[in-house]
């Protein structure tokens, strides 16, 4: 029979390692990791080490199990989460519109970063910024409801392991 004698962090750890994170902290990891049609991004906190990281998974490649982990955000390799129309302010998007003209064959996240580069705009930041603004205003906002959805799932994991050890 198998032991595993790996120590996980304990839920007060997890809770105060939740209670240290802002909205932005918890979309920044999984951005940085994101490619759009390519890999999902996720903000992960490994449950052996209590870390908070950015993990990046490839389409068609299965979850990492070296590690043990919970997902705090996911932001899908096919999800294009932010809109120009949503990006750019007002003066900004006419602008833009006018830039990107009616050419359809150019895909629209070039045409946005190249625009970002032509006017300065930090697209990664301003990304970020509205990715984390809405976090906070559809999960975050409620932090006891978001806690508790965390909290589940860290039971589930342990449990999950528990089970499998007692299954050897």
């Amino acid at each position: 029979m198998y032991e595993d004698d790996t120590e996980y962090i304990s839920v007060e750890e997890l809770k105060t390692k939740l209670t240290d994170l802002s909205p932005k902290d918890i979309v920044s990891y999984a951005y940085k990791e994101w490619i759009p049609c390519q890999r999902t991004g996720y903000t992960i906190v490994n449950l052996e080490t209590g870390n908070v990281k950015g993990l990046g998974i490839e389409n068609n490649q299965l979850p990492f199990h070296e590690i043990t982990y919970i997902e705090l955000f996911t932001i899908e390799a096919q999800e294009n989460p932010i809109k120009p129309e949503d990006f750019f302010s007002k003066e900004e998007y006419e602008k833009y519109l006018e830039f990107k003209g009616d050419d359809p064959s150019e895909y629209t996240p070039d045409i946005v970063s190249n625009f970002c580069i032509k006017e300065g705009i930090n697209e990664e930041d301003r990304n970020i910024t509205i990715l984390a603004d809405r976090f906070e205003e559809d999960e975050y906002w409620n932090y006891n409801k978001w806690e508790s959805g965390v909290l589940n799932e860290y039971y589930n994991v342990i449990n999950n392991i528990e089970e499998w050890e007692s299954d050897e």
